[in-house]
């Protein structure tokens, strides 16, 4: 039993140092990697039960993630293993303004092989939030239809559906096939949370309130828009139809490695949503764990416990905000 669902490419991440080429590098700490992976993370690390979904190779590499998922509690029951396909893995390089360089070995990966067919085997017992991303649906049309599905099955059993477009351009044919695709998930969610870029593409629309409207008419419930630097928003309807929004602004932090923001955002957000916080304190949680994520040199190492991250909010200062 888990509360929270989520359904990606989890990889081995080999991470060199930022005054190393990838041909010097010689030490490659091993970590963990993947946007559903880290928001998993988050939530595991904020004391909420967490289920993965995916297919792995019968390789190290799978050993690898199934052991670690086993040793924190993220439940491995719903994985698959093959031995047709190999584990997905990334080399990430950190240059000195905190953007990575990245190069994948994900091509042809046993993930980008799971198919709908997994579904069946999923076991919603408990299930309350089902996260999911763009990423995976990127992947092949099989983990498309294997993430649509897994959506449907989700919400017919109650649980609340959460996404995160995080667009990959070059994993679809076109930026048209990735804006269709992306809205007819977007359209089956409850919650979409896309960044502000990513939301003035994918809808069309320049201003956070016009972009929250075309979510909204689709019959998404509440749209949470990242401001980088500016915070985050939070769009919803009242009883009477009528458009509700609470900003709240970002922390201040020195940052180091910007991989994973976003999805320690999602995993706030994902937990406050269980724990029934309102909008405010969503915002606030979900910009904290951003904001400590990107203090770390990893992709899901830096994201908090329930201590670090309340001693974070009372003790670090703001930025201003408008929207």
């Amino acid at each position: 039993m888990a509360e929270v669902m989520t359904i990606g490419e989890p990889m081995v991440n080999l991470i060199a140092d930022s005054d190393q080429t990838y041909m010097e590098a010689r030490n490659l700490p091993t970590q963990m990697a993947g946007c559903e992976f880290n928001v998993a993370i988050g939530a595991n690390r904020q004391g909420h039960s967490v289920s993965y979904v995916t297919t792995l190779g019968e390789d190290w590499q799978g050993d690898m993630i199934v052991d670690y998922m086993n040793t924190i509690d993220i439940d491995t029951g719903n994985i698959r293993r093959t031995t047709k396909a190999s584990t997905g893995s990334q080399l990430k390089v950190v240059l000195p303004d905190g953007d990575p360089k990245v190069i994948y070995f994900r091509a042809g990966s046993a993930a980008s092989r799971t198919t709908p067919d997994i579904v069946d085997d999923v076991d919603f017992d408990g299930v309350k939030v089902l996260h999911v991303t763009g990423v995976f649906a990127a992947l092949a049309p099989n983990t498309y239809e294997t993430e649509s599905r897994l959506i449907d099955e989700a919400r017919a059993h109650g649980a609340l559906v959460t996404f995160d477009p995080n667009p990959r351009p070059t994993l679809w044919h076109s930026e048209e096939e990735m804006i269709y695709a992306t809205n007819k998930l977007a359209a089956k969610s409850d919650v979409f949370m896309p960044g502000l870029s990513e939301g003035q593409l994918f809808s069309g629309r320049q201003d956070p309130r016009d972009i929250a409207d075309f979510y909204l008419d689709m019959g998404v419930k509440k749209v949470i828009i990242k401001l980088g630097d500016a915070g985050s928003a939070l769009f919803e309807r009242n009883e009477d139809g009528e458009r509700v929004e609470t900003v709240v602004p970002s922390f201040v932090v020195d940052v180091v490695d910007t991989v994973g923001a976003g999805d320690g955002f999602a995993s706030g957000a994902i937990t406050a949503l269980l724990e029934g916080l309102d909008a405010e304190h969503l915002l606030e949680r979900a910009n904290a764990v951003g904001a400590i994520q990107v203090t770390s040199v990893s992709d899901s190492e830096g994201l908090p416990t329930r201590a670090e991250l309340e001693r974070f909010i009372a003790e670090t200062p703001r930025k201003e905000v408008s929207l």
